[in-house]
């Protein structure tokens, strides 16, 4: 049997998400914790005591050791970019925290830069790693509830104080959604509608997005910071029948007409499943499930809802540009 070395990651950004990448790296037999690096001295210093490596007080003595193959990078968003193209310019591979960079132009950037050094890009986009989403996806896939018509997603929950500062919602919680309706629709948006306020927050803490792709499916995504129980889940609609999914108990549901039929996996972590997955395509050269091409195409139809909002139009893909 060939011996296989264990992949060296660093992890930067230790605060609400990035806490959860180091400890779930610690659990992972094919890696080796090999640093952490946060502005915050004290508080990298704490996880780097309580799991065993090393803390760096600034990310460029990170990316400068020899034993760090790769990076997750789980800081602000509009620190994507920058810390992205630094890692790229150290050879590093890299899982960048959705939405993966601040505007559409930073992500094309990324995946150029990634592309012409030969590193692994992927975005974390967890819910893709979600058992009741992949089970839903294969019961599409078998054409169980016939063609794939509607999906009615509901992502809501309270506010956490310091875990989001630089983005609203839909960069925030609506891209799983978007990235979701992508997947599974197996096709790009081409129109997007969207109403979205803001009460308690900088910027929108509310938003319903309609999202057609050519005469269908079509998503309806809810999300808030509003509601004070936590709520993950879809529900779609086939010509044939229907799915329920939770993304929290990662119960699936299928109704037809001959049956309604509940899941009976047992629960699994999409957080180590996902950050299995990177260390996979590190380790074997494989093309990420999440790729940069999803982190940018999710993020230009996050961006066209947000000039819906604004600008209360239908915002056309197509013909959607930039600034």
């Amino acid at each position: 049997m060939i011996s296989v070395s264990p992949v060296g990651v660093g992890v930067i950004g230790v605060g609400a998400w990035g806490k959860n990448h180091v400890r779930v790296f610690s659990e992972l037999e094919e890696v080796t914790l090999a640093g952490i690096a946060d502005r915050d001295v004290q508080r990298a210093k704490s996880y780097a005591q309580q799991f065993n490596t090393t803390h760096y007080t600034s990310v460029e003595e990170l990316l400068k050791q020899d034993d760090v193959d790769a990076v997750t990078i789980c800081t602000p968003t509009v620190t994507h970019a920058d810390l992205a193209l630094q890692a790229i310019d150290f050879g590093k591979h890299l899982l960048l925290e959705k939405p993966m960079t601040d505007t559409a132009q930073q992500a094309q950037r990324v995946i150029d830069a990634a592309k012409s050094a030969n590193t692994t890009l992927m975005v974390g986009f967890v819910e893709r790693f979600n058992p009741s989403v992949e089970t839903a996806a294969q019961i599409i896939d078998d054409e169980k509830i016939g063609e794939l018509v509607l999906g009615s997603a509901r992502r809501l929950g309270p506010f956490v104080p310091g875990r989001v500062a630089d983005i609203g919602i839909i960069k925030d919680m609506a891209i799983h959604d978007i990235d979701i309706a992508r997947f599974l629709a197996k096709q790009e948006a081409t129109s997007v509608y969207a109403i979205a306020g803001q009460l308690y927050h900088k910027y929108e803490d509310h938003a319903n997005l309609v999202i057609r792709f050519n005469d269908k499916p079509t998503f309806f995504l809810e999300c808030n910071w509003l509601t004070p129980q936590k709520m993950r889940g879809m529900n779609i609609t086939g010509s044939q029948g229907v799915i329920s999914l939770d993304y929290i108990s990662q119960e699936v549901t299928l109704g037809t007409s001959q049956q309604i039929k509940k899941s009976t996996s047992q629960w699994d972590e999409p957080l180590k499943r996902e950050l299995s997955h990177f260390i996979k395509c590190v380790a074997e050269k494989q093309n990420p499930i999440t790729s940069g091409s999803d982190g940018l195409e999710a993020l230009r139809v996050a961006e066209a809802a947000l000039k819906s909002a604004r600008t209360k139009n239908i915002i056309y893909l197509e013909e959607f540009r930039i600034n």
